[in-house]
C-alpha cells in the first residue's frame, strides 16, 4: 500500500553566525540528512568593526548636535546574516524546492527570522525549535529529526 510520494523534507540549524541546510534523503524514523546549503559568515568581534567615532544627530531646534548610539555592530551583523538565510529560505519555498522544513535556531536567530517568513515558507514549516546546534554533529541532528517528525 503506497501512500504517495514522500515530501521533501529540509532541515534548517542557524545561530549568528553559521547557517546549515540540509534535505532528509532518508525517511521520518531513519533521517539521512544531507547538505543543500552551507553559508558561514566570519563574524569579527565588536572592537574590530567599530568606526572610531559614532554619528551624529540633532536634538532639536537649537541646532545641538550628540553622538548617536548605533548599536552593537557585531550584533547587527549578525542579524543581516540571519536575515540573509531567511531570504535564501522564502526563495527556495517560492520555488518549490521543499514542501516542509524544521528549523532549530538560537534564541536570538529564531526571533530575528521569524517575523522575516514570507507566506509560502510559513506553511512549509513543520517545526521550530529554540536550541543552538550548529555545532552538533550530524547523526545527533537525525535523531533530533527523527524525534520531531515521530508522532506523539
Amino acid at each position: 500500500m503506497s501512500h504517495g510520494p514522500q515530501k521533501m523534507l529540509w532541515v534548517a540549524v542557524i545561530d549568528g553566525s553559521k547557517g546549515l541546510i540540509y534535505r532528509n534523503e532518508g525517511d521520518a524514523k531513519h533521517p539521512v540528512l544531507k547538505p543543500v546549503e552551507i553559508d558561514k559568515q566570519d563574524v569579527p568581534q565588536s572592537q574590530d568593526i567599530v568606526s572610531d567615532r559614532p554619528g551624529r544627530k540633532s536634538d532639536g531646534l537649537h541646532g545641538q548636535r550628540s553622538a548617536m548610539d548605533e548599536g552593537d555592530p557585531h550584533e547587527q551583523q549578525e542579524k543581516r546574516f540571519v536575515e540573509d538565510i531567511a531570504e535564501f529560505l522564502n526563495a527556495a519555498s517560492h520555488k518549490d524546492e521543499f514542501d516542509e522544513i524544521l528549523i532549530y535556531a538560537a534564541s536570538r536567530s529564531l526571533g530575528i527570522i521569524r517575523p522575516k517568513y514570507h507566506v509560502e515558507l510559513q506553511k512549509r514549516v513543520r517545526g521550530e525549535f529554540d536550541l543552538d546546534v550548529v555545532n552538533e554533529p550530524v547523526n545527533e541532528l537525525e535523531k533530533r529529526v527523527s524525534a520531531a517528525l515521530s508522532p506523539s
